[in-house]
């Protein structure tokens, strides 16, 4: 089964999501034309490419703003299409947590707000405004653990926040704006995609009823998150380098006075990294390509107040690694990395593997944002707002899904082949998958057969253009 194959039965179970049968169909053909336009990824240009230009043109916005479903069920078709990929059990799923910023430039768009530019200098903050959004992606790693993970996002919730009240406005709504303002952080909203995951996978078959590893940044490792946690979730996160942590309670602790719950301070991750007394493990990890080493430090059990007495913790410090920008450069190190995992018997290789996977949500954002042109819609609908980016997600995450149920987790000659600059990859980008969706559609609406192998598949050594024979004759012709 070719990509294009595999992308239409998987669209087929989203039929289910849509009241009829005729919104589905206007449903698939919008995806197609959204991720196959060119340019901007607008609902008219996609409506231009799908040649219905010419054609009533309403119902594709109404669809978006009107029809009544439920933007979540678009990912179940991921979650039921990815049950082959899955590892063996008992093996955890990862899952990966982040959030973005879509820009937006009109002042009546629903739920857009300004906010801080996280692509803005250090030393100068800059203010965009956009819509906000966390992403949860399902980490998918080949079956033989020797390439890199795939990640298939399984949520695009929206975070929008409220509107502010005017200076004069009553201390009531002010107030309400705060407690508003609390329940709409990204930490919250963050927690709810996890308690909806955890509901969606419990209520599948038991293939799904696993733990969860989720991994997520800095700004996730707070209270909000850690107290929230579901059942069988486990969270792997980054930790400020001056973090207080707490040893486990003694047992001969005092009787007089209000109990304690902590035991004496340990050592910041900071000083734990400095810490010479404190043996280094040196562990075998994909990164970037290949298999590195790297050196880490651990310490467990720990207790962090932001977590909770009852919650014990395990400290991970991965050293600098070090780098050389060109054969002869100096030595330079990247920054350390201070981690924290809510389960402290969790294997230090796995804890480590999943905090290096998680680095394809990054890609994926960077993809739904340059190629796939989320939120680049101009709609105004409170709810086609927030339902086009999640609609452009999910036929993202389906193509992903398409591409590894057809070719694998590596890069097959059913591709085109990379230019000459382009070094051996790995495994297709979502170019790549672009191009060969383009080019499936177009062979059959030819009737033509869709091969490459007239394509040359490797350029000869030698690329340097002949030189110029000088012969007496050609020396006459130049003089005259």
């Amino acid at each position: 089964m070719n990509l294009l194959e595999s992308f239409e039965s998987l669209l087929q179970l989203w039929r289910h999501v849509f009241p009829q049968q005729r919104t589905h169909a206007r449903a698939c053909r919008l995806i197609f034309g959204l991720l196959c336009c060119l340019r901007v990824h607008l609902l008219s240009n996609a409506i231009c490419a799908l040649g219905r230009q010419w054609q009533d043109w309403s119902a594709d916005y109404r669809l978006l703003a009107r029809s009544p479903w439920n933007p979540l069920r678009l990912f179940d078709a991921v979650i039921d299409g990815l049950l082959p990929l899955l590892p063996a059990e008992p093996e955890p799923l990862l899952l990966a947590l982040d959030d973005t910023v879509c820009k937006k430039t009109g002042r009546k768009i629903p739920g857009a707000t300004t906010l801080r530019d996280p692509l803005s200098p250090p030393f100068h903050v800059n203010f965009i405004r956009g819509l906000r959004f966390v992403q949860a992606s399902l980490l998918l790693s080949p079956p033989d653990g020797t390439g890199p993970a795939r990640a298939l996002p399984v949520r695009f919730e929206p975070a929008p926040l409220p509107q502010k009240p005017k200076n004069k406005a009553p201390e009531e709504q002010w107030q309400q704006y705060r407690q508003q303002r609390k329940a709409h952080s990204l930490s919250q909203v963050g927690v709810r995609v996890l308690a909806s995951l955890r509901q969606t996978f419990d209520g599948r078959p038991a293939t799904f009823q696993r733990q969860l590893i989720i991994v997520g940044d800095g700004s996730y490792t707070n209270r909000t998150v850690l107290s929230q946690l579901p059942e069988r979730t486990t969270f792997i996160g980054r930790l400020r380098k001056d973090a207080k942590l707490h040893y486990p309670l003694p047992p001969q602790a005092k009787t007089k006075g209000r109990p304690c719950r902590y035991g004496p301070l340990a050592p910041t991750p900071e000083q734990l990294l400095r810490d010479q007394s404190v043996p280094t493990e040196t562990l075998r990890c994909f990164i970037a390509g290949k298999f590195r080493k790297l050196k880490v430090k651990t310490l467990a059990p720990l207790y962090w107040r932001k977590a909770g007495a009852a919650r014990p913790l395990r400290l991970v410090v991965i050293e600098p690694l070090a780098y050389r920008l060109t054969k002869h450069s100096q030595l330079n190190y990247r920054q350390p990395a201070f981690l924290i995992c809510t389960d402290s018997n969790l294997p230090l290789p796995a804890l480590l593997q999943a905090y290096v996977y998680r680095w394809e949500i990054e890609c994926n954002l960077r993809d739904e944002k340059s190629f796939i042109g989320v939120a680049e819609g101009q709609v105004r609908a409170p709810l086609a707002v927030h339902r086009l980016p999640q609609f452009q997600v999910a036929g993202y995450s389906l193509l992903l899904l398409a591409a590894l149920l057809s070719y694998g987790f590596g890069r097959s000659e059913q591709f085109f082949p990379l230019p000459k600059w382009r070094g051996e990859s790995i495994r297709p980008s979502i170019l790549d998958l672009l191009n060969l969706l383009r080019a499936s559609l177009f062979a059959r609406a030819s009737g033509a057969t869709l091969t490459f192998a007239h394509f040359a598949s490797s350029t000869p050594q030698n690329t340097k253009s002949p030189k110029v024979q000088i012969t007496p004759d050609r020396l006459a012709i130049m003089a005259a």
